[in-house]
């Protein structure tokens, strides 16, 4: 149980990662092919080069005041799951128990920062041990100051899990539960023009792939500018560019162009937020050359509030999203988590999401409209510094419209979590 945590038959990504303050000649190719096995091996070996590139960040001669922090950590949860695999009828309930070991190791200087995690969620229904597995993710960022005008940067995911996980969170959409390797990667740059303007590029690849071959495989490419300005009250943050997106699979392609405009505020040392709006121009190629387009909006909102005793995280965007049956929608995506600690030990929280999920063009038959959300209130109480404890209920439910369904599906779960971390100073 986590917590509110095609054809091509190659695909290229590469990353020149700076070494030692200066932009490198090590070039590090990642292909993805359709056989999972290939791409698990390609996902390691590419970590595998990642963490040398980032030993060398972190050994050279800007790291002599570097910071280092090692927090293993061990988690056991055991509760119930009323609907296994989410489905309307046939329910399969069962016990479950998950033992959730990690890793986490960040790394901080005056000119780097790099964070790296490492979770699994070893799964083992009692009453339905066939359904057993283990999930697991992976997280790398990192970013090097370049002189004093440029700046870099890095980030890396890989997720190992089912359509139940990551995938309903992305699309709100409820379908078969089959294994599914995500892999997200992504570099950028930008240079300070001023002291108040910069420009920035980045780009990013992301990359499915499905035990099931009824599900199309398929490989995403973005690329975005960004031109940011910084108005007289240091407060305020302006930014405006054009964007590209081009999804692939063997069934049709979309590609779109974009351009948006954000403002990010710093209302205190603890509340920002970010937001932008925008137009795009999309395109959706089939595999026999028709091809149809439109208009449409981009929009995205995040709010993060650190306080001593609440944490709020609040986000919000309107975009594409990749169904497993090979065709993009649109998508209204709303996330919350709220914390709030009562006490010293006490403490209450929610977790929450809704999204909304509807054809790109309105002659898709085979799209239907949908509606997703979850709600998981929790407990928490800590028995230690580094030892803590969580009562938490999900409930989920999600329909084929935009409002309530009387066929709509639910699902319940209850658990208690017992978390304990060590964090250690390199």
């Amino acid at each position: 149980m986590t917590n509110g945590k095609r054809d091509m038959s190659v695909e290229q990504l590469t990353f020149r990662i700076p070494m030692n303050g200066s932009i490198g000649d090590d070039v590090f190719p990642m292909r993805f092919t359709h056989d999972s096995k290939c791409l698990e091996r390609s996902v390691v070996l590419y970590f595998l080069k990642l963490l040398v590139v980032v030993a060398g960040i972190c050994f050279s001669t800007h790291a002599v005041a570097a910071e280092w922090r090692l927090v293993p950590k061990i988690g056991v949860s055991g509760g119930y799951d009323d609907n296994i695999l989410y489905t309307q009828e046939e329910k399969i309930d069962s016990s479950i128990i998950v033992v959730q070991p990690g890793v986490e190791i960040d790394f901080k200087s005056l000119l780097s920062s790099i964070r790296l995690t490492a979770d699994f969620d070893i799964l083992s229904y009692l009453d339905e041990s066939s359904l057993d597995r283990v999930d697991q993710y992976y997280r790398l960022n990192g970013n090097h100051r370049l002189g004093q005008r440029w700046d870099v940067r890095a980030g890396f995911r890989y997720y190992d899990d089912t359509t139940l996980n990551t995938y309903l969170e992305e699309t709100g959409r409820v379908v078969e539960r089959i294994e599914r390797q995500y892999v997200y990667a992504t570099g950028g740059i930008s240079y300070d023009i001023s002291t108040i303007s910069s420009i920035d590029a980045n780009y990013s690849y992301a990359g499915a792939r499905y035990e099931d071959d009824v599900f199309p495989d398929y490989d995403r490419n973005r690329g975005n500018l960004r031109y940011r300005y910084q108005l007289k009250n240091q407060q305020d943050e302006l930014f405006v560019g054009p964007s590209y997106y081009n999804r692939t699979n063997d069934l049709n392609d979309t590609d779109y162009v974009a351009l948006d405009l954000g403002w990010k505020r710093d209302w205190s040392d603890i509340t920002n937020t970010f937001a932008s709006i925008g137009a795009r121009y999309t395109t959706v190629e089939d595999q026999d050359g028709n091809d149809e387009s439109n208009w449409g909006a981009l929009a995205r909102f995040n709010l993060t509030h650190l306080g001593i005793a609440s944490k709020i995280t609040l986000s919000y965007y309107h975009d594409l999203a990749t169904l497993t049956n090979g065709q993009d929608v649109n998508v209204d995506n709303f996330y919350l988590r709220y914390d709030y600690r009562l006490t010293e030990r006490f403490g209450v929280g929610i977790n929450g999401r809704l999204v909304f999920s509807y054809d790109l063009f309105s002659d898709q038959g085979d799209v239907e409209d949908n509606r997703y959300y979850m709600v998981e209130p929790f407990l928490s109480y800590r028995l230690t510094e580094d030892f803590n404890v969580y009562l938490r209920y999900s409930y989920q439910n999600s329909s084929n419209d935009l409002i309530d369904s009387e066929d709509a599906r639910e699902r319940n779960r209850a658990w208690i979590e017992f978390m304990y971390e060590l964090p250690t100073m390199l």
